[in-house]
This record gives structure tokens, C-alpha cells and sequence, in this order.
């Protein structure tokens, strides 16, 4: 039986095989929460599909927008067959006042982390997320080695910054578009990363104009 939770989902959990993606914006601040119960109210009434493991539904730290990451297993099919379940579990997001976005499936490529996390580790307080598409003539899981190995040149292997937890970078199955969610332990210690190292590498790597993306706070996992 299915169950709603504040349990953070495990980003890298093995039985995953497909992220499904959708972040929706231009939503009023002063409804955020309202909106949010109703997006976890319409999961709770909607049939199970086959396959997926946990739906997270995310707020965005500026109140304006929404985003929901789905971890599928093989279970599911194919990303077809995920999409497709996935529409069953879609609110009216315009009725809800927001711009829809264009529900994406991935797969987690790399999970970057620092050598040494803090013991104990904190809990995820901030959840940087951005999307590149890619360039003709550039591939997303070359764009994400390139883009570690330009920041292991620069700042060295450890990653020893303060607040970072971890870094997902998932991929498109053509191999076209990258979706990147990190954790860190606060949106203050985000900021700063992502002003002194994220914003220089992305210039660096020609994806300046895609920005930094927004930032997200932990709202409900349902689960199976």
C-alpha cells in the first residue's frame, strides 16, 4: 500500500532504472502550500502505476514554482511506458496556477560527492536543479566529464565544500539533455558554490545562458 512521508527519496537507489522529471513555474508564492497539498492529495487518489517506486513533489525556495522527481524501476517499461503512467498522476497544473513543464525522463549518470562527508551527515536542506540541453555536436555524458574534470582541475578531487552533500547528473537516453539535482545542507551554502565555482564552470562550458537553475526545499515522497 502506497504511503505518504517526509522521507527524503534516495537519490542512487539501485532499482531505479528511469527519473521522471517535470518542474512547473510562475505560480503565486501565497498558494504554494495550498498547492502543494493538492498535488499530494491527487497522488493519494490515483491509482498505483506499475513500477514506480517514489513521487517527490519539491517547492521552489522562491515560492513561484514546483518540481516533481519520479523513481522508476525496469518494472515500468520502457520511457514511453513511463510517460505514460506518469499522466495518470498529473494535477491540472494551470488549474492549480501554474505554467506546466514538459515531463522528462532520465537516467542518473554520475552521483559526485566529497571525499570526506561530516559524520553525522546533515539533512538535505537545499535542493539546487537545472537543465542544459546540449549543442549540435555535443553529447550530455561527455558535457558531464568535461565539466567534472574542469572542476577537479581547478579546486582539486576533494570537494571540500561547505554544505555539499552530493550532485546527481542525469541524462537523457539520446544522450541530448542533462538534468543536474543536487543536496546540500542549506540554500546559503548553495548559493555560494554556485556564485564562486557553478556559474564560472557553466560559462566555462558554454552553458552561461542555461543558468544555475532554480533552488528547492524537501516537501513529500509517496512511496510504494
Amino acid at each position: 500500500m502506497p504511503s505518504t512521508s517526509d522521507v527524503r527519496p534516495e537519490i542512487g537507489r539501485p532499482d531505479v532504472t528511469t527519473a521522471l522529471v517535470e518542474e512547473v513555474t510562475s505560480g503565486d508564492p501565497e498558494r504554494l502550500r495550498e498547492a502543494g497539498a493538492a498535488v499530494v492529495a491527487h497522488w493519494e487518489a490515483a491509482a498505483w502505476p506499475e513500477g514506480l517506486a517514489t513521487v517527490s513533489l519539491f517547492y521552489g525556495t522562491d515560492g513561484t514554482s514546483l518540481l516533481v522527481y519520479a523513481q522508476w524501476t525496469a518494472d515500468a517499461g520502457d520511457e514511453s511506458a513511463v510517460r505514460a503512467a506518469y499522466a495518470a498522476l498529473r494535477p491540472d497544473w494551470r488549474a492549480l496556477g501554474y505554467e506546466p513543464g514538459a515531463p522528462a525522463t532520465y537516467q542518473l549518470y554520475r552521483r559526485v560527492q566529497p571525499t570526506v562527508l561530516p559524520d553525522p551527515l546533515p539533512e538535505v536542506g537545499c535542493y539546487p536543479a537545472a537543465f542544459f540541453a546540449m549543442r549540435p555536436g555535443e553529447t550530455a555524458r561527455a558535457w558531464v566529464d568535461g565539466l567534472l574534470g574542469q572542476e577537479e582541475e581547478t579546486v582539486g578531487e576533494d570537494r571540500a565544500y561547505p554544505g555539499a552533500i552530493a550532485a546527481n547528473f542525469h541524462v537523457s537516453s539520446a544522450d541530448d539533455g542533462i538534468f543536474l539535482l543536487s543536496e546540500w545542507a542549506s540554500e546559503a551554502e548553495a548559493l555560494v558554490h554556485i556564485k564562486a565555482e557553478i556559474e564560472p564552470l557553466l560559462e566555462y562550458m558554454g552553458q552561461a545562458e542555461a543558468g544555475a537553475g532554480r533552488r528547492y526545499e524537501f516537501h513529500t515522497t509517496r512511496t510504494k
